[in-house]
Parts: structure tokens; C-alpha cells; sequence
């Protein structure tokens, strides 16, 4: 009898964020996936160190390359060492930090092996956007408001996605921080900005204002940008 994938968000870093049902799916999997790329090495692993038990760990390797066939070919050998658990009748859990259906490698894996016939669950996870904005105290959008989720890092049509109405997350920024936060001043949406760093994990910063950030700046991976319409929000519920 074939095993069956689950797909488990560990959420942004805390390990408190962890779902009930992932932490259940993590417990009861016989092997434990992990992607290994250039923004979240270990990172998901350490989130559910705690639940691993000696389990049987698959590292899973996703280049961070800009030509596309690197990256498919990466998905692949993922998928075939997934179905060889799989074939052997093993459960494998495949975490990711975040939710699994958002920028997440884990759905090209997805594809691939649900394609093929196998069995799969997808168990979601809270979002770095969403821990920020709690973080933060702000609520990402109300009433009638557009939310618009900007993937800066691999986004050529940037400027369009910048001038959608509504607030805006900016994620996935690469080493383009200091120049998409540029395009939000020359916006003037500059007041309306707040920024958190490594929301949840250890060494979180949280900047309520351009200038807080300007004054003590930190980019990489686990930066999260929140841009509010016509500048600071209340907070939720205020």
C-alpha cells in the first residue's frame, strides 16, 4: 500500500505557530521532507525539532538558479526520492516555513507526484505577512480594502504591481530591498510603510516607519514589507 505526502506550513519561525494538525501530521509521518535552499536552510526543521523523534530525514535540494530548467530538474529528483518512500509504503511530511500554497517550492513537488496518481494533503500554515502585521499591531486589510501580495525578488512587472490600489505586502526581496522601498517613496507611500525582520524567530526587528528602518536598516530573506493606504493604520479592532 502506497504512502501518502503531506504538504505541513510550519508558519514563520515560532514554534507556537505550529497547527495542531501539523504538529499531528509531523508526529505520525514516518519520514520527514525539508527543502534546502539558499533562504531557509534548516529553518523548517528547526521550527518542529521538537516532534522529530529520530525520525528518517529527507533533505531536499532547491538551487536558488535563474534558469528555470535547474530549477525543474531540482523538483524532480525531489519528487522521485519522495515517491521511493512513498512506493515503500512510508507517509513523508514535507515541511515548509510559512503556508505551503504561498511561494512555497513544496507545490511544484506537489504536482509533480499527485500527477503520478499518489495520495496527498496539503495542512496550511500561518504566513510571514500575517505574523508581521500582529506583530506590528496593524490589520492588513479592512472593510472594502485591496490586499495585493508583491513577490519583489521575482517580479519583472514590479511598477505595475506597486501602483494596484489597496495595501500591499512586499516579500521575497532578494537584494532588491533599498530598491523597491525607493519605488514606494517616489510612490509617496513612504509614510505608510512598516517593515518586520525575522518575524517570530529569533533577532525579530520591527520598524514602524521608514525611518526607523532608514536609520537601522537589516535585508535578507525573512524581511516582510507592509504597505498601508494613505499611512499608519490603527490598530486592528482600534
Amino acid at each position: 500500500m502506497r504512502g501518502t505526502l503531506y504538504g505541513i506550513g510550519t508558519g514563520p519561525g515560532d514554534p507556537e505557530l505550529l497547527t495542531i494538525k501539523a504538529v499531528k501530521a509531523i508526529q505520525t509521518c514516518d519520514v520527514i521532507a525539508a527543502p534546502k535552499t539558499g533562504g531557509e536552510e534548516g529553518a523548517a526543521l528547526s521550527i518542529i525539532e521538537k516532534y522529530l523523534n529520530g525520525k528518517e530525514l529527507l533533505e531536499c535540494r532547491f538551487p536558488m538558479d535563474k534558469e528555470i530548467e535547474k530549477r525543474q530538474e531540482a523538483r524532480r529528483v525531489a519528487a522521485r526520492q519522495i515517491i521511493e518512500f512513498l512506493d515503500n509504503g512510508k507517509d513523508v511530511g514535507f515541511v515548509t516555513l510559512g503556508d505551503p500554497t504561498t511561494y512555497s517550492t513544496y507545490m511544484y513537488v506537489h504536482e509533480i507526484i499527485v500527477s503520478k496518481g499518489y495520495s496527498a494533503q496539503i495542512i496550511p500554515g500561518v504566513t510571514s505577512y500575517a505574523a508581521a502585521a500582529a506583530a506590528l499591531g496593524i490589520a492588513l486589510c479592512e472593510g472594502d480594502d485591496l490586499l495585493t501580495v508583491v513577490p519583489a525578488g521575482y517580479c519583472e512587472n514590479i511598477d505595475k504591481l506597486l501602483d494596484q490600489p489597496g495595501n500591499k505586502v512586499v516579500m521575497k526581496f532578494g537584494n532588491n530591498l533599498a530598491h523597491i522601498l525607493g519605488k514606494l517613496k517616489e510612490r509617496g507611500m513612504g509614510d505608510g510603510i512598516k517593515i518586520a525582520c525575522r518575524v517570530s524567530m529569533d533577532g525579530q526587528r520591527l520598524y514602524k516607519n521608514i525611518e526607523e528602518y532608514e536609520a537601522s536598516p537589516e535585508a535578507g530573506y525573512f524581511t516582510v514589507a507592509i504597505v498601508c493606504r494613505g499611512g499608519n493604520l490603527p490598530p486592528a479592532g482600534g
